[in-house]
């Protein structure tokens, strides 16, 4: 099995773990749609379940956004931050930030980014500008590799992951990310979270968001639009947000059915960059 599927299902498993852990505290919350009234917060529950069968109406396709779209192109030149994500932790004095620095590489002889070459820190702190404590963690490069003539390899960025812990439940904290010894452009701009607060009985995440299946198409930009105008205090992603495998390794057009439009394909293929354009 290739490796970099193995990384991303590796890492898709730890962080659906870590919100599930999270999610303990709101057993007795249960989604409910009221019509006409919107949709309620968890301090309006508990509810009992409703179940409401599919609108196939809404089954309607969208095609794949091209990594040229500016949605999907690189925001900042190395060696600046991008793709920097929050995920929970095990609790909420606790919260993992990610990032990617450096360029993936597609080709045939590749020599992989060093990730020792770049620290992986964070700054942060409860006062916007005031940035006075530091964590590092860890990074890591990942490489896509096939055996066969004509099919292309991939090597990723340096893939950046710190956690901070000690934080204090339901607070606003800004931080930067980056490597601060690098003379320009080493950190990220200032950006902001809220923690979650402390379990307790009347104590949970206001608003939590379920998505799955997103993918990198037109309709992903408005299911993402939707989920951010309804604040959500927590977002679980249950999974397939590129659908990296329905591509050659070389490009081109996405398929919906890898095996039919391929078949003398000598292994499913996947085209790596696609992932890299997820997170921007």
């Amino acid at each position: 099995m290739a490796s970099g599927s193995t990384h991303a299902r590796h890492l898709y498993h730890h962080c659906l773990l870590q919100l599930l852990l999270l999610l303990l505290p709101c057993q007795q919350f249960a989604s409910h749609l009221v019509d006409g009234g919107g949709i309620p917060t968890t301090l309006d529950g508990p509810f009992t379940p409703v179940t409401r069968a599919f609108d196939r109406s809404l089954r309607q396709g969208s095609a794949d956004v091209p990594l040229s779209d500016p949605r999907l192109a690189p925001r900042a030149r190395p060696p600046c931050p991008e793709q920097i994500t929050l995920a929970a932790s095990a609790e909420p004095t606790s919260l993992w930030v990610s990032w990617v620095t450096g360029r993936a590489q597609v080709g045939t002889h590749l020599t992989p980014l060093d990730p020792a070459a770049v620290r992986s820190e964070v700054w942060y702190g409860e006062r916007a500008g005031h940035h006075l404590r530091v964590a590092t963690g860890s990074a890591e490069v990942y490489s896509q590799l096939y055996p066969y003539p004509g099919l292309l390899n991939y090597t990723s960025g340096v893939i950046h992951h710190v956690r901070l812990v000690n934080l204090t439940p339901s607070t606003r904290y800004y931080y930067r990310c980056g490597d601060s010894s690098l003379p320009e452009g080493g950190l990220s701009d200032e950006r902001s979270f809220r923690t979650l607060p402390a379990p307790a009985p009347d104590a949970y995440p206001r608003r939590v968001a379920v998505v799955g299946d997103l993918g990198l198409t037109g309709n992903s930009t408005s299911t993402v639009d939707h989920l951010a105008k309804n604040d959500p205090s927590l977002i679980l992603m249950v999974g397939d947000m590129a659908y990296a495998n329905q591509y050659l390794t070389t490009g081109g057009t996405g398929v919906s059915c890898f095996s039919c439009s391929f078949p003398d394909a000598p292994i499913r293929e996947s085209y790596q960059p696609r992932w890299d354009g997820w997170a921007r």
